[in-house]
């Protein structure tokens, strides 16, 4: 592949292509027999928001290396002062390009803590890498009968006036990388996981020092230091502006913020969303006096949200059902901020419950080995994480997931599947216990039912989702519905909810169902709707006073 790079889209001093008309799409090979451009392809973004985030990087002591970035590398500096390397911008990005030609792709991978999906172009030689945290999409356009990937974007969208009717859109699986030098076959290897141990920070995994402590006792102390190294590292990050956020009453982001707020991070600002009946705002109320912090309550409208939906499928890219939820959330939030222009970067708990086994038809597990095997199985298909991402894009706003560090996810992982299953009719029993009598949580958050970031947007009387669920019915046609299955071979819609959600992705990416490998469905039969308030197994779930249980137990 030849990188053929307009010189007037590059700007002198840096070599960073401008915001307006940047390449985002990388051809690597021809798309028909007349054709005979094999290099990036020019696609026109002007006015797309997140153009700026994903405009190419270049630097002159690489010619030919191009690179195309979604990322957040929070410890860039660490690495520029290790290697003494020379950035040639201000973009903390390069530093993949240098660490790449210093090391290897893999063993500069290694060392990069962060969040990252991306593009890089060397010569002849292109990877399409992306972490094992699947909060950042990369896609490629892969044809029937041809080897590789025959251009590639992040985001499915850019790729869709070039897939034809054969062609089909895919994910790059979870930390992998995919890599040819196009007169090759195209290879894909694996390189990182949730389970793997990174290469940065070692110190902090290293035994501590606590003469007459048992081994779970050091490794849960070292637990606590690497949560806390992890939410400072990113609050501290030089790239950061005004920093936020998204603040419910439970554990995840209670703890995010007690860190940010000790760690004296200026002028933070939380937020919450929910309708006029979300039990949850006073507990969000409660949590943010406790961190000092200047509170948002942003009203949300199921009414509006109906109306927000093809939108919202157009940015999340996706059919799925929970995701989508999730994403009418989100994007009722980040319409808010960008509105009132209030922070450059929103913190998040997502991904701790899956890390954790927080969901409560965990409980159902008969045994460690079932716990275990059911969530390898849900980590491997990260539905809904890069949903946060791409929402937040649009409108500016860089979301990081401290819980989905690899530094806390292997460390957490380590530990046995019989101390991680639930215990006593309590979700995240362990995590809980790693964390009590610590300074970054009170006991009574701690001990707290978790509730569903979806579903604690309303009461359970008056369930949001159900609103939601009749204007989609109301919107969709009988007969049609009754034919879903000869329609929809794949993943095929059981609610009309889903098959309304499934009609609007059709508009707009046209045979690119497989783009949504699956879709959510809670396990151990528990029922078939992502909400755990429908699930035949939430009454018990509300009979457990954790708090009394553990006090008796003491």
């Amino acid at each position: 592949m030849l990188v053929s790079w307009d010189q007037e889209f590059i700007s002198d001093k840096n070599k960073i292509f401008k915001y307006g008309t940047i390449k985002l799409v990388v051809r690597f090979q021809k798309l028909n027999a007349d054709d005979t451009a094999w290099y990036p392809e020019c696609t026109s973004i002007d006015n797309i928001p997140y153009a700026a985030k994903y405009r190419p990087i270049s630097v002159d002591k690489y010619p030919g290396v191009v690179l195309i970035p979604n990322a957040d590398i929070f410890n860039y500096h660490e690495l520029q002062d290790k290697y003494e390397f020379e950035l040639q911008s201000d973009r903390p990005e390069e530093i993949l390009i240098h660490m790449y030609k210093h090391l290897g792709i893999t063993a500069a991978l290694n060392e990069i803590q962060g969040e990252y999906s991306f593009i890089l172009c060397d010569n002849e030689m292109s990877y399409l890498v992306r972490d094992g945290t699947g909060t950042r999409g990369l896609c490629y356009l892969e044809y029937p009968h041809r080897s590789g990937p025959m251009c590639a974007a992040l985001r499915a969208s850019l790729l869709t006036s070039y897939q034809h009717s054969v062609g089909q859109i895919r994910h790059v699986p979870l930390g992998s990388i995919i890599y040819g030098d196009n007169r090759k076959e195209w290879r894909r290897k694996v390189f990182t996981s949730v389970f793997q141990q990174p290469g940065y920070r070692s110190d902090l995994l290293a035994p501590p020092c606590k003469n007459g402590m048992s081994v779970l006792g050091q490794m849960r102390l070292r637990l606590r230091n690497i949560i806390k190294n992890i939410i400072i590292c990113r609050s501290k990050s030089s790239t950061i502006g005004k920093v936020g956020l998204l603040l419910s009453g439970g554990l995840n982001s209670r703890v995010i913020g007690n860190v940010l707020r000790d760690s004296q991070v200026k002028g933070l600002k939380t937020f919450f969303v929910g309708t006029k009946t979300a039990h949850e705002r006073t507990s969000s109320e409660n949590g943010a006096r406790s961190i000092g912090s200047i509170h948002h309550d942003i009203m949300f409208d199921p009414k509006q949200a109906f109306e927000d939906i093809p939108k919202v499928i157009e940015l999340a890219e996706t059919y799925d059902t929970a995701s989508i939820r999730k994403a009418l959330l989100l994007y009722t939030v980040c319409k808010y901020i960008h509105q009132h222009n209030a922070i450059d970067v929103l913190f998040c708990g997502e991904g701790l419950d899956d890390i954790a086994g927080s969901q409560i038809y965990y409980k159902q597990a008969k045994c460690a080995d079932e716990f275990q095997t059911t969530l390898e199985n849900n980590l491997r298909r990260p539905i809904g994480r890069e949903v946060f991402d791409k929402i937040g894009s649009w409108f500016g706003i860089r979301i990081v997931f401290p819980f989905l560090d690899p530094l806390f996810t292997s460390h957490y992982l380590n530990f046995t599947s019989e101390d991680r299953i639930p215990r006593f009719g309590i979700e995240k029993y362990f995590l809980r216990v790693c964390l009590d009598h610590s300074d970054l949580i009170t006991e009574e958050v701690l001990w707290k039912h978790r509730e569903d970031w979806v579903d604690s947007a309303s009461s359970f009387d008056r369930f949001w989702i159900k609103n939601l669920q009749r204007m989609c019915s109301k919107s969709v046609n009988n007969e049609e519905f009754e034919k879903r299955e000869e329609t929809y071979l794949h993943n095929t819609p059981l609610t009309t909810e889903e098959f309304f959600y499934r009609q609007t992705f059709e508009k707009i990416f046209s045979e690119q169902q497989s783009l949504v490998p699956a879709i959510f469905r809670p396990s151990f039969g528990v029922g078939t709707d992502p909400s755990p308030r429908t699930w035949n197994i939430y009454p018990q779930h509300l009979c457990v006073d954790f708090l009394a249980t553990v006090r008796m137990m003491v």
